[in-house]
């Protein structure tokens, strides 16, 4: 058989063994790996994400099949609750210069498009802050369970309110060789456009990995300090590990859990507002592996000041992801 028919036949295989596969991931962020709780201090994640589908008509622009790439395309489904707090949580009054108390409940809907040298995924999120994101009734209970401090402001959070985002990313393998055996590495840019009444931003970065069929779990980490690792972005691959690093600079123009208003602030209000900065950085290191049935993500990762008032330049976190193929 010629060459050429060959490739074709095995790029076809391939995603047949994978679109069997769903994926179903439980992922949990927290800053107390650095000791701190303060500004972004947990997400917690649910998420499934379909087997290989054929793009649906009104969505084939989405894929990257459309535009002339052999993809494997998937939706993903997700339910996220994301909390910041200042950096006193014992203080009963409000804080000047710090940041307010904030939560996020949403839902996500992802179409991700996969190939060895481009993933990308669009995204439409909507959710509520204030009372109707819970965050101050789950940091309540966690922290009774644990022992540790009493959030006694969460009445001065950011307002009780619908907002939401759309957003695309993408990632471009530039580079990938061979180091030993069935041992990669490659190096990748990540860009990334969210708009919206939660946040609106535009960012690009750079990532370099190493691992095992780096092309088959391609674009599944991201460089954020939230929720970074997505395993239903893992493509025609049965098994594999890789770490990764990566760093990306930012520009936010909006953010309302920092520039949301507080109707429980005491006036004149003006003395407890902090402002947005709006060009930020991120960086992430981490490491995942999987099997054909069962995987495992971690990483730790490092932002700067989301607000002028800040008064850190750096804060971290980390976290751990759990998914399942089935």
């Amino acid at each position: 058989m010629k060459l050429p028919v060959v490739i074709p036949l095995l790029l076809v295989s391939s995603i047949a063994l994978a679109s069997e596969r769903s994926t179903v991931s439980f992922s949990l962020d927290n800053d107390g790996i650095f000791g701190t709780d303060e500004d972004y201090t947990n997400g917690i994640f649910l998420s499934y994400t379909t087997s290989a589908i054929k793009p649906w008509a009104f969505f084939k622009p989405l894929s990257l099949s459309y535009w002339g790439s052999a993809s494997l395309d998937k939706v993903e489904f997700q339910l996220g609750h994301k909390m910041w707090t200042p950096s006193d949580i014992e203080a009963t009054v409000p804080l000047a210069n710090d940041r307010p108390y904030a939560g996020y409940f949403h839902g996500e809907l992802n179409y991700i498009s996969l190939h060895p040298q481009q993933a990308q995924r669009f995204n439409f999120t909507l959710g509520s802050t204030g009372e109707g994101s819970f965050a101050d009734h789950a940091q309540q209970l966690v922290h009774s369970i644990v022992g540790s401090k009493e959030p006694k402001g969460w009445e001065y959070q950011i307002e009780d309110k619908m907002v939401g985002s759309v957003g695309y990313l993408t990632h471009l393998n530039m580079k990938r060789a061979p180091v030993y055996g069935n041992t990669d590495w490659d190096v990748s840019s990540v860009t990334e456009a969210n708009l919206g009444t939660f946040r609106s931003d535009i960012s690009t970065g750079v990532m370099l990995r190493l691992g095992a069929d780096l092309g088959g779990n391609f674009g599944s980490a991201n460089i954020s300090t939230e929720n970074p690792f997505k395993a239903g972005m893992i493509g025609a691959s049965n098994q594999g590990w890789f770490t990764y690093l990566g760093v990306k600079a930012r520009y936010r123009f909006n953010d309302i859990t920092i520039e949301g208003d507080r109707p429980g602030i005491p006036e004149p209000s003006d003395a407890y507002h902090v402002t947005l900065e709006s060009f930020q950085g991120e960086a992430v290191v981490g490491a995942a592996w999987y099997n054909a049935y069962v995987g495992i993500s971690v990483f730790a990762g490092t932002k700067s000041a989301e607000y002028k008032e800040a008064s850190k330049s750096i804060y971290g976190n980390g976290g751990l992801s759990l998914f399942a193929f089935f």
